[in-house]
């Protein structure tokens, strides 16, 4: 459930409407009431209990999370709980949690109002783990930042996490760095990119994206609005897939930092990103450890010759 922040009006209603209002408002959403709290001295006697008892409830899920997931996460939450701090940042990357550990802190997250940033690299998830907390982030609506590399990931878990983004209306980045997730994992996330309007940053480094994979990702690109950092670094798009991301930055005015990288690109390629970085706002490119020959590499400083600031790294 979204956290419900009082309009600046209500400071112009009378007190016993304006308690009747706030009491719904705050009705055990953490977010809410420590937003009332905030917002006006005369909310903060009426504030003060439901941020009592919003805490305590959500420290109850963490603490259950905790005690599933066991270990150096276990201890790292019950610690945290324990100093009375609410849990707005948390980073248990490298921890081996597994899918039944990613579970549990998905469940946690159901509701929670609070953690806006969730770093979970390197902890083996897989698929199941990422279906968790794709099933979380459906719900969720507040976190913003969101680390699931390194967890074998593949099409299904990056479906899961696709279709949660269909819905939220807060995540801004998402990195999900060496996965594997393929052309078809590439193919449900450009889908959600087509309506998705708040994503800014998507990592996908490392993810085994082919040709097809990547022409679906430069066709929701023509019409995302949004999205300003893609890296698609070691894939393997090649000049096709390059061709296809040259024709959608003809016409998409929002990316600013493209990572093609490691990509098996070759001149073919180059004249196609070439073409369509003449016209679009750019500003940094990485196209190193490809195949670019003289030509190619030639296309494309000449594209962006004289562009002040552009950072082009061959």
């Amino acid at each position: 459930m979204a956290a419900v922040q009082p309009p600046a009006c209500l400071a112009d209603l009378n007190d016993d409407l304006l308690r009747t209002i706030v009491s719904r408002l705050a009705e055990s959403e953490l977010a809410s009431a420590v937003a009332l709290k905030r917002c006006s001295s005369r909310f903060k006697d009426l504030a003060a209990p439901l941020v009592a008892n919003a805490v305590s409830v959500t420290n109850e899920k963490w603490q259950s999370a905790a005690s599933k997931i066991g270990g150096r996460v276990g201890a790292k939450i019950t610690g945290a709980l324990e100093r009375n701090e609410v849990l707005t940042s948390l980073d248990v990357g490298g921890n081996k949690i597994g899918p039944t550990g990613a579970t549990a802190i998905a469940e946690a997250l159901k509701g929670n109002g609070v953690l806006t940033n969730l770093d979970l690299f390197r902890n083996n998830i897989g698929d199941e783990g990422a279906k968790a907390i794709g099933g979380a982030l459906a719900v969720n609506a507040v976190m913003t930042e969101l680390d699931v590399s390194w967890n074998s990931i593949g099409p299904a878990g990056a479906a899961a996490i696709a279709e949660a983004l269909r819905g939220n209306e807060v995540l801004t980045t998402l990195k999900l760095v060496d996965n594997n997730i393929s052309d078809e994992g590439a193919k449900v996330l450009a889908s959600a990119l087509r309506v998705n309007a708040v994503l800014k940053t998507l990592d996908l480094y490392g993810n085994n994206i082919r040709a097809e994979g990547a022409a679906a990702i430069a066709e929701a690109l023509r019409g995302n609005a949004v999205l300003t950092n893609l890296d698609l670094f070691r894939n393997n798009i090649g000049d096709e897939g390059a061709k296809a991301i040259g024709g959608a930055l003809a016409v998409n005015g929002a990316l600013t930092n493209l990572n093609l990288g490691l990509n098996q690109i070759g001149d073919e390629g180059a004249k196609a990103l070439a073409s369509g970085l003449r016209v679009n706002g750019l500003k940094n490119i990485d196209l190193r450890y490809n195949r670019l020959g003289d030509e190619g590499k030639g296309v494309i400083r000449d594209a962006v010759s004289g562009r002040e600031g552009f950072k082009l790294e061959m």
